[in-house]
């Protein structure tokens, strides 16, 4: 393939910039997982103690976000940023992989393709370690591929991967990754000096960086509690492979039929397609890793799309004219027909049209009002959606081609979610609007126990604060969670006063009591 001018790659690193930072502030947490990570940082900044969450980088680096963007962002904001350099990282060293084990011009396919993944684009842009972890083992890739040709930097680049794995997932992630430097010494391509030499000095550079974090864990007597819960039992239990496989037909599209096609190409003479090795062997490690308990639902499958996207690179690169060009206009049809399927969605939420859908929306989220989206966010939406559609036929007619189509398609897709759709996310995922009508529900300078799941404690503790009780205090106010249908009474000394849910958790209603005569 052949190398981008420098306008091109401009335009490249402008595409990947709006991709991995739009959509990140001016909203709640939709996910519980981003609840829990928001309770982390919340701890880190209260207490200074990022090394007893379960993901200490990932704490540390979000909390110190919210410090710096304190003046202008509110917390969870400026720690969701945060996501988007780690996403932004991973494009980059995904790229830069590609091009030092297949060549220039393999890099802007490889950071094109894992763009347009479907499973990146909503954890990439959430307040989840999983982008972390993505970008650390992309980092470790990079600093293989090039021990082949530059040992010196390749062994910085893997002593700090190391580093960052292990302040991620303990020992577990650090075995994984030695595992992913270690298994390319199979083969004989790979057993040449430099790489050997490039993987040493790494993995000392990297046991020397954990030895000191194990010694400042010691010194703070924390040492027993980290392993406790970041030791090699996160290698256990094994899930069922049905399940992951299921995930990643839809989460790892287009890239894993890409990966197949390109084994399939080279089978015959794979054992010699040395280049093909490293990213080959560490989908199959990953793959595992998949299957291990992760921090959040599925999370640990988006690791696997870092090798897959190499070896999907390889693949458009040596595809063949006819091939490349269905690609290119299969997503072409399949993301014209996203815009017109969101559009549509729209049109029922604001104008009412097509009628039966405009029902079932409303019946999804009865909060939502239409109107909400302002005219700045319309016009956004109608320029990105005019734009791609017009810069369809002036994309080059070259091999990087269907990987470009399926980049600017996913950016889309999430400008048209983010422009279009946000007030209704709000209205029906949010945290916020259902604790607003339960802080109404309070007199002023009431306190409020809670008896409710981990991931509401920490919105109830970043939206009610003052309100909630200390520990031995005693509250006339009690808030309970749970079922909707199921009966929720404390005891006969409390009288019912509000129930509130959010409109997509049914099974999660918030019941809120007063202890004793109101009188």
């Amino acid at each position: 393939m052949h190398a981008l001018t420098p306008r091109k790659l401009v335009l490249l690193a402008t595409l990947m910039v709006l991709w991995a930072f739009s959509g990140l502030t001016g909203r709640d947490a939709w996910k519980g997982e981003e609840a829990v990570a928001l309770g982390q940082v919340l701890d880190w900044l209260e207490h200074g103690h990022a090394h007893a969450s379960a993901v200490p980088l990932h704490t540390f680096l979000a909390g110190l976000a919210a410090k710096l963007l304190g003046p202008w962002l509110d917390i969870q904001d400026a720690a969701r940023l945060i996501s988007g350099v780690f996403s932004l990282s991973a494009l980059a060293l995904t790229g830069l992989t590609a091009r030092a084990l297949f060549g220039p011009g393999f890099g802007p396919a490889a950071a094109l393709l894992l763009m347009g993944a479907f499973g990146l684009m909503l954890r990439a842009h959430a307040l989840l370690p999983d982008s972390l972890q993505l970008a650390a083992y992309a980092l470790l890739l990079y600093g293989a591929a090039l021990a082949r040709r530059r040992p010196g930097p390749a062994a910085g680049a893997i002593g700090l991967a190391l580093l960052a794995l292990t302040l991620i997932d303990g020992l577990s992630d650090l075995a994984l990754g030695l595992l992913i430097l270690l298994l390319p010494l199979i083969s004989r391509d790979w057993r040449e000096r430099p790489y050997r030499q490039g993987i040493g000095l790494g993995i000392a550079l990297g046991l020397v960086l954990g030895g000191l974090w194990f010694a400042w864990l010691g010194a703070h007597d924390g040492l027993g509690v980290w392993l406790d819960s970041h030791g090699l039992a996160g290698l256990l239990p094994v899930y069922d492979p049905a399940h992951l496989v299921s995930l990643l037909t839809w989460s790892a599209w287009p890239v894993w039929p890409l990966a197949l096609w390109a084994l399939w190409h080279e089978h015959k003479r794979l054992a010699r397609a040395s280049a093909l090795h490293l990213p080959l062997l560490a989908t199959l490690v990953l793959f595992y890793a998949a299957l291990t308990p992760a921090f959040s639902r599925d999370g640990a499958a988006l690791a696997l799309l870092a090798p897959l996207s190499l070896l999907a690179a390889f693949a458009v690169g040596h595809m063949q004219r006819s091939a490349a060009q269905a690609f290119y206009w299969f997503g072409v049809l399949c993301f014209c027909f996203l815009a017109l399927v969101f559009w549509v969605h729209f049109a029922a939420l604001e104008w009412g049209w097509p009628p039966r859908l405009a029902e079932r929306l409303a019946r999804m989220t009865p909060d939502y009002a239409s109107g909400s989206v302002g005219g700045v966010q319309l016009g956004i939406a109608l320029a990105a959606t005019l734009l791609w559609v017009v810069a369809i036929p002036l994309f080059p007619r070259a091999q990087l081609r269907p990987a470009l189509v399926w980049a600017t398609g996913m950016t889309l897709t999430w400008l048209l979610l983010m422009a279009l759709f946000r007030p209704w996310g709000e209205a029906g995922w949010a945290w916020k609007p259902v604790l607003a009508e339960l802080d109404r529900q309070l007199p002023a300078g009431a306190c409020l126990e809670a008896r409710v799941e981990p991931d509401t404690q920490v919105m109830l503790r970043y939206h009610l604060g003052p309100r909630l009780a200390r520990p031995g205090q005693v509250c006339a106010y009690l808030l309970i969670q749970g079922r909707r249908g199921e009966a929720a009474s404390p005891g006969p000394d409390y009288e019912y006063l509000w129930l509130g849910q959010r409109p997509r958790h049914k099974d999660q209603a918030l019941r809120l009591f007063r202890h004793g005569d109101p009188s």
